[in-house]
């Protein structure tokens, strides 16, 4: 598994959220500012990277110790918050009438809608960007075997979060400040529909990660264990 240069990777994911903001700086001037919760939801997908990269570099230095696992769980709390925004686009719907006049669509339709999408790979980008430190966290601890199936296991809890978070409106720190609610959504939420929805999205997380993990490994040229502190 290819070690990355993670100070590159910040500072591209950093380029593309500035443009991603700059972007929406000129449609909101352009429309309005209905799409500002955006920036909220861009930075709580950011959450999960800075603790994937606080977990990787301890590791690497190996003076993480006991401290990987309660980051391990901090950031699967927050890894949801990076796929969720993909179902922003459901404003489109919402503010249709906004959108076709007389059966024309405005252009303004177009602005938001790139926006959006924007948005939306920002989100995922940064997410699936952690998701391969945490893999590369296990990969060092243990084989590739166990590496892909925590890679599994998250997408399966990221597909449950954003089910929680879309239709019962839960949110990360739910689990800390009302376990009561959350144990109420969770026993609410075990039905077959919710279920599918759950396994559909962690379908569409692992696909298309897998492919993120192809171009850097087996399509980005040497795909030799580069940490030499392997154990």
């Amino acid at each position: 598994m290819k070690e990355l240069n993670y100070a590159r990777v910040f500072i591209l994911l950093a380029a593309m959220t500035a443009a991603t903001l700059g972007v929406y700086g000129v449609v909101s001037l352009r429309t309005d500012t209905f799409y500002a919760f955006l920036l909220w939801n861009l930075f709580l997908a950011w959450v999960p990277f800075f603790f994937s990269m606080a977990a990787h570099e301890l590791d690497k230095r190996r003076i993480g110790g006991l401290l990987i696992l309660p980051l391990g769980i901090a950031w699967l709390l927050f890894f949801p918050n990076a796929p969720y925004i993909m179902t922003d686009l459901v404003h489109l719907t919402v503010r249709k009438s906004l959108y076709i006049l007389d059966g024309t669509i405005q252009s303004r339709y177009w602005y938001d809608l790139v926006t959006l999408l924007l948005f939306t790979w920002s989100g995922w980008l940064t997410g699936f960007f952690s998701l391969y430190q945490f893999q590369h966290v296990i990969y060092r601890k243990s084989n590739m075997l166990l590496s892909w199936l925590f890679v599994l296991f998250a997408c399966v809890m990221g597909g449950y979060g954003v089910l929680l978070g879309r239709v019962y409106r839960l949110n990360s720190w739910d689990v800390l400040t009302d376990r009561h609610q959350l144990y109420r959504l969770v026993v609410e939420s075990l039905n077959r529909q919710s279920v599918f929805f759950s396994l559909f999205v962690a379908s569409v997380l692992l696909v298309i990660y897998a492919t993120m993990y192809c171009l850097l490994n087996v399509l980005g040229g040497d795909n030799r264990r580069t940490y030499s502190g392997g154990r």
